[in-house]
């Protein structure tokens, strides 16, 4: 009489299964970086044709911080969700590969879940539509020379009449009126509007449109950098995009 020992027995199934649901765990950290980093690299291309561009690029900063919100999409929607699932500590039972305990768990706490993720989506739907608001009266001027734009924004107030005093960052007409920020590094410069006269700002960015296309651009570093960051960001979406598909291969 022969005996026969089965190979299939629970102590072996266990690590299986943990090996399967760590590895799933990896295809969704691929997928993660797939959708933060793919449209954060075509954020990063779009800013580096700006910094290449003959002619300075003006934009109104509601618009700059509408491509920016889009670069960081991926980051804000898929990877914030994924960071509360990972804080959540019921995940522990996953990585353990103890799905009925995950499942008891998402049914005692779904209602905190979901008073989560809502809470999750207020705040960033809330913080987007405050900061849009607060950059209405504020223009970016891209791959400008800051001294040189600053002598044009003098010339314009001359144009129309209007004596400014600078005081740091500060332009005053007997009441503040703008704040500018400038970096030499970057050839960027900011414009905040302070001033309750909306409709000088206007004037002024008028003026600001119709001057600025004949200012030149310049060897503007940054745009090595925003290159570099570009390339980086697509080759790990690519590799993670072989991963996904060889995982996905596996499993078939």
């Amino acid at each position: 009489m022969r005996l026969r020992f089965s190979s299939t027995g629970p102590a072996l199934v266990r690590p299986r299964q943990r090996t399967e649901y760590l590895f799933s765990f990896i295809l969704v950290i691929c997928l993660a970086a797939v959708f933060s980093l793919a449209p954060f690299a075509l954020y990063l291309l779009w800013l580096t044709t700006l910094n290449r561009r003959v002619h300075p690029t003006i934009l109104g900063g509601g618009w700059d911080f509408a491509a920016l919100l889009g670069g960081l999409a991926g980051f804000v929607l898929f990877g914030g969700g994924l960071f509360l699932a990972l804080v959540q500590s019921n995940v522990r039972f996953l990585m353990r590969g103890n799905v009925e305990a995950l499942r008891d768990a998402w049914g005692h706490e779904q209602l905190t879940w979901t008073l989560t993720a809502a809470a999750y989506l207020i705040i960033v739907v809330g913080g987007c539509v405050l900061t849009l608001m607060a950059r209405r009266r504020t223009l970016v001027i891209y791959n400008v020379d800051p001294g040189q734009f600053e002598v044009t924004l003098a010339e314009i107030f001359d144009q129309m009449g209007r004596a400014v005093e600078r005081r740091g960052n500060l332009w005053v007409s007997g009441v503040p009126l703008l704040e500018l920020e400038r970096s030499e590094s970057g050839r960027t410069v900011i414009v905040r509007w302070v001033s309750n006269d909306l409709h000088l700002f206007q004037e002024i960015e008028r003026h600001l449109r119709e001057a600025i296309p004949s200012l030149r651009g310049g060897d503007n570093l940054a745009a090595r950098w925003l290159m570099s960051g570009a390339v980086s960001s697509l080759v790990i979406v690519v590799f993670c995009c072989v991963l996904l598909v060889y995982g996905l291969a596996l499993r078939r």
